[in-house]
């Protein structure tokens, strides 16, 4: 279980992102995980060494706000996984198509369960 965890709408994963960058925290990673038929977006933050975290429930076919605008190295893991689990990021300041991590022979989406995966 992690501590200073907030679940929020994934529809306000910006402004919740947006106020830890108010607030002087620095992005460090996102996670994912499969949570029965959902996935769950977990993004870190820490401020003076402690680390806070904001939760965002989605699907494989929604759209999630990207925070690339709000922390520009957020378009790394944003890409990747659009790339491993073909997750549709809106407004990435780059968007790589789907090819920042995989070639145009790779397998699509590898990383999405079986049962979701159109290739499966």
């Amino acid at each position: 279980m992690l501590d200073n965890l907030i679940t929020v709408d994934k529809d306000n994963i910006r402004e919740a992102v947006n106020n830890k960058k108010l607030y002087g925290h620095r992005f460090v990673a996102v996670t994912c995980e499969k949570e029965g038929e959902d996935y769950e977006l977990t993004y870190h933050f820490d401020l003076n060494y402690e680390m806070s975290h904001i939760r965002i429930l989605i699907k494989p076919e929604d759209v999630i706000k990207s925070v690339s605008s709000i922390y520009p190295s957020a378009l790394l893991i944003e890409n990747e996984y659009k790339d491993l689990y073909g997750f549709n990021f809106e407004g990435l300041l780059i968007d790589y198509k789907g090819h920042l991590m995989l070639s145009d022979k790779a397998p699509e989406t590898p990383m999405l369960a079986k049962k979701d995966n159109k290739e499966a």
